[in-house]
């Protein structure tokens, strides 16, 4: 809908999801330059930073690439030319870049997760680069509408907030923290739940599995299958649990 919408108004834009995941590592590290614009989703760009100004190594690739120079296989001196050149191009962006702000973040919603809303404020101001960001939220959203949809309408209200204006009272923001809370709590207890059981599970297959081995190892079962004294055999069991379920005890042959 983001990008839809950018194209509608002619605006150059990079879009970061799974289907270009091979151009993962290059349009994120050219986020960073005067005008670029990037739609990324939670999960992408991790692993390569956002330097102001682009990224010299990446950019040196592309001018190799557009001369028809595979970048794998180019010469000392062909990329050292290459990356001169782009240097040059990325050391005055940079400066731009600065002097306008820096990067800045803007956010469609707010995560389940404070930590990956942390993570995607954290692509700003990286190594005392200036930058900024902000977030837009509605009371639609899952996060607000199931945990403190109505709790945060009613704050609103009382602010005399209309629609369409920032919201900035602290009050508001406690409560989307702790709507955020609330579904990391959630969340913990039902990965810890999953844990027991795959607990169980596991200690289950520990002991078939030994058993197997067991029997697979040692030459002669009679002791184990018939057991010494004979009741205590694993066909003992078998039998007798056989006998219960089908015969009934009070009937005579």
């Amino acid at each position: 809908m983001i990008a839809r919408r950018l194209q509608k108004e002619a605006v150059p834009h990079n879009v970061l999801n799974a289907k270009y995941h091979e151009r993962e590592a290059e349009i994120v590290a050219q986020a960073g330059r005067k005008g670029a614009v990037t739609i990324a989703t939670n999960m992408a760009g991790r692993g390569t930073d956002i330097l102001l100004g682009g990224n010299p190594d990446f950019m040196a690739r592309e001018f190799l690439k557009s001369e028809e120079i595979d970048p794998d296989e180019v010469t000392e001196e062909q990329w050292s030319r290459a990356f001169a050149s782009a240097k040059r191009i990325v050391e005055a962006e940079h400066k731009e870049v600065v002097g306008i702000g820096g990067l800045h973040i803007v956010g469609t919603e707010r995560h389940e997760s404070r930590r990956i809303d942390n993570q995607l404020r954290g692509r700003a101001g990286r190594q005392g680069d200036p930058g900024s960001s902000r977030f837009f939220l509605s009371l639609e959203d899952d996060l607000m509408r199931i945990f403190a949809g109505d709790k945060v309408k009613a704050l609103m209200q009382r602010l005399g907030m209309e629609q369409g204006v920032a919201i900035e009272s602290k009050m508001v923001s406690k409560r989307i923290a702790s709507a955020q809370k609330s579904v990391e709590g959630r969340n913990f207890e039902q990965r810890k739940h999953l844990l027991e059981y795959d607990d169980v599970m596991n200690k289950q297959r520990e002991t078939i599995y030994g058993l197997r081995r067991q029997l697979m190892e040692e030459p002669d079962q009679r002791d184990y299958l018939l057991g010494d004294p004979p009741k205590s055999g694993v066909g003992y069991d078998l039998l007798s649990n056989l006998t219960k379920q089908y015969l009934n005890p009070r009937c005579f042959p």
